[in-house]
């Protein structure tokens, strides 16, 4: 058993998504140790947040931008984000796909 928190059980507030966007509006960039310090909330609560705001948010290395603010010389951390958003999809996809070849091997 996963000591791990289910994200699908953390339930966003709309005030949380309006305060994520409020901070990322007054700040540019955040990373996730700055959001959590500024918030109170966990790492998780975090991700979440951003998660539910979708493409309004870039999420990458740098942390966490609105789209609306990227200027151009930052076009190349957007498309780094978004390369790393489909390769991490495509590896879950395999994943996914090799536990269920597993699964029909141990049912038939």
């Amino acid at each position: 058993m996963s000591d791990q928190l289910d994200l699908d059980f953390i339930r966003t507030e709309p005030a949380q998504l309006e305060l994520f966007r409020g901070l990322l509006a007054k700040h540019g960039w955040l990373t996730r140790k700055e959001l959590c310090a500024q918030t109170g909330w966990s790492e998780r609560i975090v991700r979440k947040v951003a998660e539910q705001l979708g493409a309004e948010v870039v999420r990458g290395q740098r942390g966490f931008k609105l789209t609306s603010q990227i200027e151009r010389e930052e076009i190349g951390v957007m498309q780094q984000a978004s390369d790393a958003a489909i390769s991490q999809g495509k590896a879950m996809i395999r994943y996914g796909v090799a536990l269920r070849r597993v699964l029909h091997s141990l049912v038939g």
